[in-house]
């Protein structure tokens, strides 16, 4: 499957600029396998409910009924995007509205990505974990936690999803300016110009077999008396409880993945030469991947 950053990359009107912008500082959206949705703005799958297989039987005997029970699924689609004004004097004295909107579009293209990580992360693959109870508590209780999740990314079951309609002028991120660039009144009676940045974007999570996480992951509080962040056996159950294979990731925090270096490899380091390092990067072969877009060890309990 083509991630975002391919799909926005290699269409016509290729907008490098503001891709990288936006996915500069959120790796997981840059990288996330994407897929068409089936009906523009929404997406129509088959979720299994139960399946019956074959089975081996003696010779001449009756074979086993074979079947599978399903449902049709929706995932609706949402919105990547915001709107930025500038008063009328401000624009005139930065050079006009368009200059003034490219100065500040880096940072703003850059924040977006950044919120809809964390969106992608907390509200969607952190969640459905919890819905499906596919979690593992590593024992915090101060409300000083982090999350560590694991997602096997699955075509049809486990993707992004796009609306591929929605890129017929060949742009992955429509920027428009508000009133075709004139002035208006805002919401607060101020003369303005406005500008529109606007994508829609859906995450499908059609099978809770391929979502693991770890919650209550306590760095500050944890130690030999009272174990806070997870042991290795931990961090095994949460790949086999994600049923890892082929594009499967941990997520997590930088700083999780320097405390699990230190924990769980120190005490199994090898030294050769005159190199140190409890650097980790992946477990068991499946990579960590880390973002700053998760919360920094402010996330609240999680009762199981």
């Amino acid at each position: 499957m083509p991630t975002l950053y391919e799909i926005a990359t290699s269409l016509k009107n290729n907008q490098q600029t503001v891709v990288d912008a936006i996915t500069c500082e959120a790796p997981i959206l840059r990288d996330l396998p994407m897929e068409e949705s089936s009906h523009g703005l929404w997406n129509i799958y088959e979720s299994m409910n139960g399946v019956t297989g074959g089975d081996i039987v003696e010779q001449d005997a009756k074979l086993p009924t074979v079947g599978v029970e399903s449902e049709l699924k929706q995932t609706d689609l949402s919105i990547i995007g915001g709107e930025m004004e500038v008063g009328e004097d401000t624009a005139r004295k930065l050079g006009g509205p368009a200059a003034y909107f490219a100065r500040k579009a880096t940072p703003v293209l850059r924040k977006t990505g950044m919120s809809a990580e964390h969106r992608i992360l907390y509200t969607g693959f952190r969640e459905f974990a919890l819905q499906n109870n596919n979690v593992i508590s590593a024992g915090g209780s101060a409300g000083t936690n982090y999350s560590i999740l694991c997602v096997h990314y699955v075509p049809g079951e486990i993707t992004g999803v796009y609306d591929a309609e929605g890129f017929g002028d060949g742009k992955t991120f429509d920027l428009a300016p508000i009133a075709g660039g004139n002035l208006y009144k805002n919401a607060e009676g101020k003369l303005v110009y406005g500008m529109r940045l606007k994508t829609y974007f859906g995450l499908q999570l059609a099978n809770p077999d391929y979502v693991s996480a770890i919650v209550n992951c306590d760095i500050a509080n944890d130690n030999e008396s009272a174990r806070t962040f997870p042991t290795a056996m931990m961090i095994d159950d949460l790949l086999v409880n994600a049923k890892a294979g082929q594009n499967t990731f941990i997520f997590c925090h930088p700083k999780v993945k320097s405390y699990l270096g230190s924990t769980c490899k120190l005490d199994r380091l090898s030294v050769q030469g005159n190199g140190f390092s409890t650097v980790i990067d992946a477990w068991n072969g499946v990579p960590i991947i880390t973002s700053f877009n998760f919360d920094n060890g402010t996330e609240e309990n999680v009762s199981l």
